[in-house]
């Protein structure tokens, strides 16, 4: 190539290249990596429940992340609630990774029935439903395992005193031990909710009602507090085992984080 030819084409790089640099990062109004928390705690400014705390066995990024032990159902899980949480508003971007130890528990089909379910809540808020008024819990990363092996994600809301409803996909997907990317917007202006794994979105549980249109949906606007860990509803024998790591919540869609190194990474 020419250097009359390559002058443009420099000059297009370089033009994209700041346009990058300048670029803004997400402002994060809630950050939780769990590397300045002791090994055996959880984080300053959230409540447990249950059987989960900070470990240095496996991490997705530095050396601790959030682990939950086994447990035959309820919840391990840790809760925060205040200024972080209220500054979300009705609409907010989430992201976390979590990854699940293997093989994992099934579910036992009672005699005379065919299926049989363990659904497990990773990410919920509570918060006041915009239709009924009422306390609900909005549960934004969701799963349900099926007797094969395999599960669908879901979004579901359990209100507390009228039946719970969701929207599901198909039980395409198989629990990991490797770091599992999840994503999610809500939006309570345009009752919109988005979900995405490892960068790809799952439409068949997307929401996007409208404006007041509430049914079928309730997403708030506002959360009165946010939970990370695991709760499964029915019996799952020892129980799940599972992990998860760089929580972040912001106003804008957060992304991955690079990938870490093979060194000093467990």
């Amino acid at each position: 190539m020419t250097t009359s030819l390559l002058r443009p084409a420099l000059a297009v790089l370089a033009l994209s290249v700041a346009s990058m640099a300048q670029t803004p990062a997400p402002k994060l109004i809630l950050s939780e990596d769990f590397e300045s928390t002791a090994v055996g705690q959880i984080p300053a400014g959230y409540t447990k429940s249950g059987a989960v705390a900070v470990a240095d066995d496996v991490a997705h990024s530095g050396k601790h992340s959030l682990r939950m032990e086994p447990a035959q159902r309820g919840p391990r899980r840790i809760t925060r609630q205040g200024a972080e949480i209220a500054a979300l508003g009705g609409e907010h971007w989430g992201r976390l990774y979590y990854k699940v130890k293997l093989p994992t528990p099934a579910p036992v089909v009672p005699e005379g029935k065919k299926f049989a379910v363990i659904h497990s809540t990773l990410v919920s808020g509570k918060a006041t439903s915009p239709l009924s008024n009422d306390p609900i819990e909005v549960r934004v990363l969701d799963s349900v395992l099926g007797p094969n092996g395999t599960f669908q994600y879901l979004y579901n809301v359990q209100p507390a005193k009228r039946p719970e409803f969701a929207t599901g996909s198909k039980y395409l997907y198989r629990y990991s031990d490797e770091w599992t990317l999840a994503e999610w917007y809500v939006d309570h202006a345009t009752q919109t909710y988005r979900f995405f794994i490892n960068g790809e979105e799952i439409t068949a549980i997307a929401l996007h009602k409208g404006a007041g249109q509430f049914t079928g949906a309730e997403i708030p606007a506002a959360f009165e507090s946010l939970s990370f860990g695991w709760n499964n509803y029915q019996p799952a024998g020892e129980g799940f085992t599972a992990w998860i790591d760089d929580i972040t919540l912001s106003k804008e869609r957060i992304g991955p984080l690079p990938a870490p190194a093979a060194a000093g990474k467990k």
